[in-house]
């Protein structure tokens, strides 16, 4: 039986530039947008649900380009490696659950063991959650990225996130694409051997780099042997470059580059994902979870790097995706991603921009462009209206009236 919704409100936002469209409307039939527009143009048909949403704005539903589904204790994540995959399936099923109902309709996870099948979950029905694209596991070189001495290295070894030599990340590919990952995600830089920080390294400025050129095209050229596109944590001047001239397709972070670097992502028209949130709520949990001095002052020395280099960014015209590398609670509540949009107008970008940073830009990231992202005629009914107007008060999207996830409506009741 055919599924008929009519929304109405204050506003629609329309088409890939969200052009405002004052007291609009949106047809919904069988999960797809089949009208939109002003409340004159767009029908209502018999058997049609109507939907007012006064004083609303009616946009696409916000999308995160870049978290995790690790379904552990964000203050324990040592014990990603030994706490059991069922309980980390549950708890990142409900962290998502939340996130949904915070507007978010789609999400990638850009590491995780499980995340395959959490999305495997959400696809078939069992779960309620974003429309989620997985990484599957990190690949990481040993003492790369995500390898430290704190696992014993056979260990490390047999979780099957270390490879080196160009060999052996092929193989590496190969295997993530046989566990059905959506994108492949690499390590190319972390801090200096003797940093506290390994992953991120104690300051933006001095990193060191994980993988050779040789070893990152290796992955490069696999992973696009079987259609999925590379993603690269990347911070720093050096595995910026690498992940350029290695053919990596999505910047990760991205910061602590120079000009001549920032002019090269911009001239290849490559995406940045942001993840201004990540580090934003490390410095919220400081007093709380009793952040040491040395924690706080890496933190603050990443933060006053990124959100330098997002401002220089947007000066040259750098293609930014919202992403926000939240990791579940307590620090990192993934239904907090719309912390995104107001962390970049606060820096300096205009609620418009950040608007189709967060919808348009992340749905192509995702690979879901000609899917979702926008209101427009023939795309999936991905649909979140907030009470005001975003386009001049940007915190309006953290406060969802109404979602609809593939034309259904969803309960926005939020623990």
């Amino acid at each position: 039986m055919e599924s008929l919704f009519r929304l109405s409100g204050e506003r629609v936002l329309v088409g890939p530039k969200l052009q405002a469209v004052a007291r609009g409307a949106v047809l919904v039939s069988d999960g797809r947008i089949v009208a939109a527009g002003t409340e004159e143009s767009v029908p209502t048909p018999d058997g049609c649900k109507s939907i007012a949403l006064d004083g609303a704005t009616i946009m696409p539903g916000l999308i995160d380009a870049h978290m995790h589904t690790f379904g552990v204790n964000s203050t324990m994540l040592h014990t990603l490696a030994t706490e059991h995959e069922g309980y980390r399936v549950a708890r990142a099923l409900s962290e998502l659950s939340a996130m949904l109902r915070a507007g978010f309709t789609a999400a990638r996870c850009l590491g995780s063991t499980i995340g395959p099948q959490v999305r495997r979950a959400i696809e078939e029905g069992f779960a309620q959650g974003p429309d989620l694209k997985a990484a599957g596991a990190f690949i990481s070189s040993t003492s790369g990225t995500w390898d430290t001495a704190s696992m014993p290295l056979s260990a490390a070894r047999a979780g099957g996130e270390l490879a080196d030599g160009p060999d052996a990340l092929r193989r590496a590919v190969r295997e993530r694409a046989r566990q059905g990952a959506d994108f492949i995600k690499l390590g190319l830089s972390k801090g200096r051997v003797h940093d506290r920080y390994h992953a991120w390294g104690d300051d933006p400025l001095k990193q060191s780099v994980t993988y050779g050129l040789e070893e990152v095209s290796a992955a490069v050229e696999e992973a696009h042997r079987n259609d999925l596109k590379v993603s690269a944590h990347a911070i720093g001047e050096e595995s910026v470059r690498l992940a350029l001239d290695g053919g990596v397709d999505i910047i990760e972070h991205g910061y602590g580059i120079s000009a001549e670097t920032r002019q090269r992502l911009v001239g290849e028209g490559k995406t940045v994902v942001t993840t201004l949130s990540q580090v934003h709520f490390h410095r919220q949990a400081f007093d709380e979870y009793r952040y040491p001095d040395w924690e706080r002052a890496v933190y603050e020395r990443h933060w006053n790097a990124m959100s330098n280099d997002f401002r220089l960014g947007l000066e040259a015209g750098i293609r930014f995706a919202f992403g926000t590398d939240l990791i579940g609670g307590p620090t990192h509540p993934l239904h907090e991603a719309a912390m995104e949009f107001l962390l970049a107008v606060e820096l300096g970008m205009s609620e418009g921009d950040a608007l189709v940073a967060g919808t348009v830009t992340a749905a192509d990231v995702l690979g879901l462009a000609q899917v979702t992202g926008s209101i427009e005629v023939g795309k999936r009914a991905d649909i979140v209206a907030v009470g005001g107007n975003p386009l001049k008060d940007i915190t309006s999207v953290r406060r969802p009236a109404f979602v609809m996830q593939q034309g259904r409506p969803v309960n926005l009741a939020v623990d």
